[in-house]
């Protein structure tokens, strides 16, 4: 399912604030709940930024940004907030909490838990990536390498399109 970059993220974002407000509504703090919210449901894709400047270093171009060149010309895909791992730990977490009584925590990371595994399915589902693929381990033992972590046609179209970057800096490089 590809959809613009504008849709995929007012996905996340709304999700994240309803999935915020719903437990911060149950645990009786909304406000608390709708950050936790946000942090886990929509910034868990500052990792994109990471990885881009990584990539490109300060030299910002927000269409290469946009259209997720920094995995095209690197052939990694690191996205270190997307990972399954985060959940398990968090989950584990929020159990010490409970146990401990510290609701105010609890109530954080049970919204910000629960936005993160929201997220990861609905990357899955709109990039069409199998649930694998949002494991750091996973991706730890393919090196990060997206020709091990696509599909052979999604790599194919990555080929496609970094042959049309290279071919637009070699022209600009002239």
């Amino acid at each position: 399912m590809k959809l613009p970059l504008s849709i995929h993220l007012s996905i996340h974002f709304i999700l994240a604030v309803l999935v915020g407000y719903l437990v911060g509504q149950y645990f009786g703090i909304i406000w608390l709940g709708i950050i936790a919210g946000i942090l886990g449901g929509f910034f868990i894709d500052l990792d994109h930024i990471l990885e881009y400047f990584l990539v490109f270093g300060l030299h910002f171009n927000f269409i290469y940004f946009l259209k997720g060149h920094q995995f095209l010309i690197s052939n990694k895909m690191y996205l270190w907030f997307h990972a399954w791992e985060y959940v398990l730990v968090i989950s584990i977490i929020i159990w010490v909490c409970w146990h401990q009584h510290i609701t105010s925590m609890v109530i954080f990371l049970t919204a910000l838990n629960l936005c993160i595994a929201l997220h990861l399915i609905t990357d899955c589902i709109i990039n069409q990536f199998p649930p694998k693929n949002y494991s750091l381990i996973y991706r730890w033992n393919c090196n990060f390498s997206t020709p091990r972590l696509l599909s052979l046609k999604q790599y194919q179209g990555n080929l496609e399109q970094k042959q049309k970057i290279n071919m637009r800096l070699n022209n600009v490089s002239k």
